[in-house]
Protein backbone atom coordinates (compact mmCIF):
# COMPACT_ATOMS: atom_id res chain seq x y z
CA UNK A 1 0.00 0.00 0.00
CA UNK A 2 1.54 3.54 -1.06
CA UNK A 3 1.21 6.24 1.10
CA UNK A 4 1.33 10.04 0.11
CA UNK A 5 2.12 12.85 2.08
CA UNK A 6 -1.36 15.42 1.60
CA UNK A 7 -0.55 18.74 0.92
CA UNK A 8 -2.06 21.57 2.87
CA UNK A 9 -4.95 23.14 0.52
CA UNK A 10 -4.01 26.30 -0.93
CA UNK A 11 -6.94 28.14 -2.33
CA UNK A 12 -5.03 30.88 -3.97
CA UNK A 13 -2.20 28.62 -5.22
CA UNK A 14 -5.90 26.11 -6.96
CA UNK A 15 -7.01 29.14 -8.38
CA UNK A 16 -3.61 30.38 -10.15
CA UNK A 17 -3.40 26.70 -11.62
CA UNK A 18 -6.78 27.05 -12.79
CA UNK A 19 -6.78 30.52 -14.44
CA UNK A 20 -8.62 30.78 -17.79
CA UNK A 21 -9.86 27.30 -16.96
CA UNK A 22 -12.91 25.33 -16.09
CA UNK A 23 -14.10 22.70 -13.09
CA UNK A 24 -16.41 20.50 -13.98
CA UNK A 25 -18.78 18.26 -11.32
CA UNK A 26 -21.55 16.32 -12.99
CA UNK A 27 -23.58 13.77 -10.96
CA UNK A 28 -26.33 13.71 -8.14
CA UNK A 29 -27.27 16.20 -5.39
CA UNK A 30 -23.87 14.76 -3.11
CA UNK A 31 -21.87 16.22 -6.36
CA UNK A 32 -23.51 19.89 -5.59
CA UNK A 33 -22.63 19.00 -1.98
CA UNK A 34 -19.17 18.72 -3.00
CA UNK A 35 -19.10 21.38 -5.75
CA UNK A 36 -20.48 23.90 -3.02
CA UNK A 37 -18.04 22.77 -0.60
CA UNK A 38 -14.70 23.62 -3.24
CA UNK A 39 -16.45 27.39 -3.84
CA UNK A 40 -16.53 28.18 -0.44
CA UNK A 41 -12.40 27.19 -0.07
CA UNK A 42 -11.57 28.65 -3.49
CA UNK A 43 -13.30 31.70 -2.07
CA UNK A 44 -10.66 32.21 0.48
CA UNK A 45 -8.15 33.10 -2.49
CA UNK A 46 -10.24 35.86 -3.51
CA UNK A 47 -9.22 39.56 -2.55
CA UNK A 48 -12.63 41.21 -3.90
CA UNK A 49 -15.77 38.64 -3.33
CA UNK A 50 -17.86 40.42 -5.54
CA UNK A 51 -15.89 38.71 -8.67
CA UNK A 52 -17.46 35.69 -7.41
CA UNK A 53 -20.80 35.75 -9.23
CA UNK A 54 -22.87 32.77 -11.07
CA UNK A 55 -22.53 33.18 -14.72
CA UNK A 56 -26.55 33.96 -15.39
CA UNK A 57 -27.45 35.12 -12.56
CA UNK A 58 -29.11 32.43 -10.66
CA UNK A 59 -29.17 31.91 -6.68
CA UNK A 60 -26.88 28.83 -5.85
CA UNK A 61 -30.40 27.60 -4.05
CA UNK A 62 -31.17 26.88 -8.27
CA UNK A 63 -31.44 22.74 -7.85
CA UNK A 64 -32.42 21.63 -11.59
CA UNK A 65 -30.17 22.31 -14.37
CA UNK A 66 -27.09 24.11 -14.04
CA UNK A 67 -24.88 26.26 -12.15
CA UNK A 68 -22.05 28.06 -13.25
CA UNK A 69 -19.94 30.08 -10.45
CA UNK A 70 -17.12 31.96 -12.53
CA UNK A 71 -14.26 33.37 -10.69
CA UNK A 72 -13.83 37.00 -12.63
CA UNK A 73 -10.56 37.60 -11.06
CA UNK A 74 -8.99 34.35 -12.13
CA UNK A 75 -11.25 34.03 -14.98
CA UNK A 76 -12.32 30.82 -13.91
CA UNK A 77 -15.34 29.05 -13.95
CA UNK A 78 -16.74 25.80 -11.23
CA UNK A 79 -19.76 24.38 -12.33
CA UNK A 80 -22.48 21.88 -11.59
CA UNK A 81 -24.41 19.64 -13.58
CA UNK A 82 -27.19 17.70 -12.14
CA UNK A 83 -27.55 14.34 -13.72
CA UNK A 84 -27.99 11.33 -10.76
CA UNK A 85 -27.61 9.23 -13.12
CA UNK A 86 -25.44 10.82 -15.88
CA UNK A 87 -27.63 8.49 -18.74
CA UNK A 88 -30.54 10.09 -20.38
CA UNK A 89 -33.40 9.86 -18.85
CA UNK A 90 -36.56 9.74 -21.25
CA UNK A 91 -40.03 8.93 -22.25
CA UNK A 92 -40.53 5.09 -23.05
CA UNK A 93 -40.32 4.24 -26.97
CA UNK A 94 -43.60 3.52 -28.85
CA UNK A 95 -44.97 0.26 -27.65
CA UNK A 96 -43.44 -0.31 -24.62
CA UNK A 97 -45.46 -2.07 -22.14
CA UNK A 98 -47.88 0.00 -20.20
CA UNK A 99 -45.95 -0.27 -16.91
CA UNK A 100 -43.24 1.91 -18.59
CA UNK A 101 -43.49 5.44 -17.25
CA UNK A 102 -40.09 6.63 -18.29
CA UNK A 103 -36.57 5.02 -19.25
CA UNK A 104 -33.14 5.58 -18.62
CA UNK A 105 -30.67 4.96 -21.65
CA UNK A 106 -28.19 3.16 -20.39
CA UNK A 107 -26.43 3.50 -23.70
CA UNK A 108 -26.58 7.32 -24.00
CA UNK A 109 -24.51 9.51 -21.85
CA UNK A 110 -26.81 13.21 -21.03
CA UNK A 111 -26.86 15.75 -23.42
CA UNK A 112 -25.53 18.24 -20.92
CA UNK A 113 -21.85 16.14 -21.66
CA UNK A 114 -21.73 18.52 -24.87
CA UNK A 115 -20.99 21.21 -22.25
CA UNK A 116 -18.23 19.18 -20.46
CA UNK A 117 -15.81 18.29 -23.36
CA UNK A 118 -13.06 21.27 -22.88
CA UNK A 119 -13.19 21.16 -18.91
CA UNK A 120 -9.89 21.08 -17.05
CA UNK A 121 -11.04 18.97 -13.96
CA UNK A 122 -14.06 17.01 -14.07
CA UNK A 123 -15.28 15.44 -11.21
CA UNK A 124 -18.16 12.41 -11.80
CA UNK A 125 -20.29 11.09 -9.18
CA UNK A 126 -23.73 8.43 -9.35
CA UNK A 127 -25.23 5.46 -7.49
CA UNK A 128 -27.73 7.35 -4.70
CA UNK A 129 -29.80 6.95 -7.55
CA UNK A 130 -29.52 3.44 -9.00
CA UNK A 131 -31.72 1.37 -6.52
CA UNK A 132 -34.53 -0.08 -6.95
CA UNK A 133 -37.31 2.90 -4.99
CA UNK A 134 -35.56 5.70 -8.08
CA UNK A 135 -36.28 3.34 -11.32
CA UNK A 136 -38.15 0.17 -10.92
CA UNK A 137 -40.57 0.59 -8.67
CA UNK A 138 -41.27 3.92 -9.89
CA UNK A 139 -42.18 2.75 -13.64
CA UNK A 140 -38.03 3.61 -14.91
CA UNK A 141 -37.27 0.73 -17.14
CA UNK A 142 -34.10 0.45 -18.90
CA UNK A 143 -33.74 0.79 -22.39
CA UNK A 144 -30.62 0.05 -25.09
CA UNK A 145 -31.53 1.73 -28.45
CA UNK A 146 -35.08 1.09 -29.13
CA UNK A 147 -35.77 -1.52 -26.48
CA UNK A 148 -36.69 -1.53 -23.28
CA UNK A 149 -35.39 -4.43 -20.95
CA UNK A 150 -38.10 -5.23 -18.80
CA UNK A 151 -35.59 -7.84 -17.17
CA UNK A 152 -32.36 -5.83 -16.58
CA UNK A 153 -31.56 -5.41 -12.78
CA UNK A 154 -30.52 -2.21 -11.93
CA UNK A 155 -26.63 -3.21 -11.01
CA UNK A 156 -26.40 -4.29 -14.28
CA UNK A 157 -27.90 -1.02 -15.44
CA UNK A 158 -25.62 0.79 -13.58
CA UNK A 159 -22.80 -1.16 -14.82
CA UNK A 160 -24.25 -0.73 -18.74
CA UNK A 161 -23.91 2.93 -17.67
CA UNK A 162 -20.11 3.01 -16.58
CA UNK A 163 -19.05 1.85 -19.81
CA UNK A 164 -21.48 4.38 -21.75
CA UNK A 165 -19.41 7.31 -19.60
CA UNK A 166 -16.12 5.38 -20.24
CA UNK A 167 -16.66 5.27 -24.16
CA UNK A 168 -17.85 9.08 -23.92
CA UNK A 169 -14.20 9.93 -22.08
CA UNK A 170 -11.90 8.33 -24.46
CA UNK A 171 -13.86 9.77 -27.40
CA UNK A 172 -14.48 13.36 -26.10
CA UNK A 173 -12.22 14.18 -23.88
CA UNK A 174 -8.52 15.74 -24.59
CA UNK A 175 -6.14 13.18 -22.88
CA UNK A 176 -4.07 16.17 -22.44
CA UNK A 177 -5.95 18.53 -20.99
CA UNK A 178 -8.65 16.68 -18.88
CA UNK A 179 -7.95 15.90 -15.53
CA UNK A 180 -10.80 12.94 -14.87
CA UNK A 181 -12.00 11.89 -11.18
CA UNK A 182 -14.86 9.80 -10.13
CA UNK A 183 -15.88 9.80 -6.53
CA UNK A 184 -16.95 6.88 -4.50
CA UNK A 185 -20.49 6.40 -2.98
CA UNK A 186 -20.75 8.58 -0.17
CA UNK A 187 -22.08 6.88 2.91
CA UNK A 188 -25.73 7.49 4.36
CA UNK A 189 -25.64 7.03 8.42
CA UNK A 190 -30.17 6.42 8.72
CA UNK A 191 -30.44 4.13 11.75
CA UNK A 192 -33.86 2.58 12.76
CA UNK A 193 -35.42 2.88 9.32
CA UNK A 194 -34.53 4.66 5.94
CA UNK A 195 -34.96 8.66 4.90
CA UNK A 196 -38.87 8.00 4.53
CA UNK A 197 -39.69 5.41 7.04
CA UNK A 198 -38.17 7.06 10.32
CA UNK A 199 -34.82 7.11 10.20
CA UNK A 200 -32.47 9.53 12.18
CA UNK A 201 -28.91 10.27 12.71
CA UNK A 202 -29.93 13.35 15.08
CA UNK A 203 -28.27 11.35 17.88
CA UNK A 204 -24.60 10.99 16.54
CA UNK A 205 -23.03 13.60 18.06
CA UNK A 206 -19.40 12.66 17.48
CA UNK A 207 -17.31 10.17 14.83
CA UNK A 208 -17.57 6.44 15.01
CA UNK A 209 -14.62 4.83 16.73
CA UNK A 210 -15.51 1.31 16.36
CA UNK A 211 -14.52 0.70 12.64
CA UNK A 212 -16.04 -3.16 13.04
CA UNK A 213 -19.50 -1.08 13.47
CA UNK A 214 -18.94 0.22 9.87
CA UNK A 215 -21.20 -0.29 6.54
CA UNK A 216 -19.37 -2.39 3.71
CA UNK A 217 -18.11 -1.18 0.87
CA UNK A 218 -21.18 -1.12 -1.82
CA UNK A 219 -21.03 -2.73 -4.94
CA UNK A 220 -21.20 0.66 -6.71
CA UNK A 221 -17.59 1.18 -5.97
CA UNK A 222 -16.23 -1.80 -7.35
CA UNK A 223 -17.92 -1.03 -10.62
CA UNK A 224 -16.50 2.28 -10.68
CA UNK A 225 -12.82 0.85 -9.62
CA UNK A 226 -13.34 -1.59 -12.64
CA UNK A 227 -13.86 0.52 -15.40
CA UNK A 228 -11.28 3.00 -13.92
CA UNK A 229 -8.86 0.38 -14.35
CA UNK A 230 -9.91 -0.16 -18.06
CA UNK A 231 -8.78 3.04 -18.80
CA UNK A 232 -5.63 3.02 -17.83
CA UNK A 233 -4.60 1.77 -20.90
CA UNK A 234 -6.03 4.72 -22.64
CA UNK A 235 -3.23 6.86 -20.92
CA UNK A 236 -5.62 9.36 -19.26
CA UNK A 237 -5.46 10.84 -16.09
CA UNK A 238 -7.81 9.50 -14.96
CA UNK A 239 -8.40 8.44 -10.78
CA UNK A 240 -11.04 7.02 -8.55
CA UNK A 241 -11.28 9.08 -5.58
CA UNK A 242 -12.38 6.46 -2.73
CA UNK A 243 -13.95 8.57 0.01
CA UNK A 244 -16.04 6.19 1.50
CA UNK A 245 -14.17 4.35 4.14
CA UNK A 246 -13.46 7.65 5.50
CA UNK A 247 -16.51 9.12 5.34
CA UNK A 248 -17.99 6.36 6.94
CA UNK A 249 -16.53 7.64 10.26
CA UNK A 250 -18.32 10.57 10.06
CA UNK A 251 -21.86 10.01 10.95
CA UNK A 252 -22.27 12.80 12.84
CA UNK A 253 -21.56 15.22 9.97
CA UNK A 254 -24.88 15.45 8.37
CA UNK A 255 -27.18 18.18 8.71
CA UNK A 256 -30.09 15.67 9.80
CA UNK A 257 -33.04 17.46 11.43
CA UNK A 258 -31.51 21.09 11.16
CA UNK A 259 -32.59 21.35 6.81
CA UNK A 260 -32.83 24.20 5.28
CA UNK A 261 -34.46 27.62 6.04
CA UNK A 262 -38.44 27.08 5.59
CA UNK A 263 -38.23 23.30 5.62
CA UNK A 264 -41.33 21.58 6.82
CA UNK A 265 -41.21 20.68 10.90
CA UNK A 266 -42.12 16.85 9.76
CA UNK A 267 -39.94 16.53 6.96
CA UNK A 268 -37.28 13.37 6.92
CA UNK A 269 -33.71 14.05 8.50
CA UNK A 270 -31.42 14.15 6.30
CA UNK A 271 -28.46 11.75 6.69
CA UNK A 272 -27.44 11.69 3.47
CA UNK A 273 -26.20 14.95 2.62
CA UNK A 274 -23.01 16.92 4.65
CA UNK A 275 -22.66 20.04 6.82
CA UNK A 276 -20.91 22.31 5.62
CA UNK A 277 -18.11 22.99 6.78
CA UNK A 278 -17.27 19.42 6.76
CA UNK A 279 -16.41 16.44 5.23
CA UNK A 280 -16.91 17.21 1.34
CA UNK A 281 -14.20 19.89 2.79
CA UNK A 282 -11.92 16.75 3.07
CA UNK A 283 -12.75 15.75 -0.15
CA UNK A 284 -11.58 18.72 -1.92
CA UNK A 285 -8.43 18.81 -0.11
CA UNK A 286 -7.92 15.11 -1.53
CA UNK A 287 -9.01 16.18 -4.78
CA UNK A 288 -6.16 19.11 -4.78
CA UNK A 289 -3.84 16.59 -3.92
CA UNK A 290 -4.08 14.58 -6.46
CA UNK A 291 -3.71 17.48 -8.67
CA UNK A 292 -0.56 18.23 -7.22
CA UNK A 293 0.68 14.93 -7.51
CA UNK A 294 -0.29 14.76 -11.44
CA UNK A 295 1.04 17.72 -12.04
CA UNK A 296 -2.00 20.20 -12.72
CA UNK A 297 -0.81 23.06 -14.71
CA UNK A 298 2.63 23.21 -13.42
CA UNK A 299 3.90 25.72 -15.59
CA UNK A 300 2.16 29.09 -15.07
CA UNK A 301 3.29 32.28 -16.58
CA UNK A 302 5.21 34.15 -14.34
CA UNK A 303 6.31 31.25 -11.67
Amino acid sequence: MEFYEIEEFNATDFLERSRNGRIVFAGDSIGRNQWESLICMLAQGVSTQSTIYEDNGNPISKHKGYLSIRFAEYNLTVEYYRVPFLVVTGRPPPKASKEVRTTLRVDTLHWYSNKWVKADVLMFSAGHWWNQDKTVKMGCFFQVGETVNMTMDVMEAFQRSLQTWKSWVIQSLDPQRSHIFFRSYSPVHYRDGTWNEGGHCDTNVAPETNNTKLEPDPVNNLFISDVIKQMESAKRKIQFLNITYLAEFRKDGHPSSHREVGTPIPAPQDCSHWCLPGVPDTWNELLYAQLLSNGFRTKIEGT
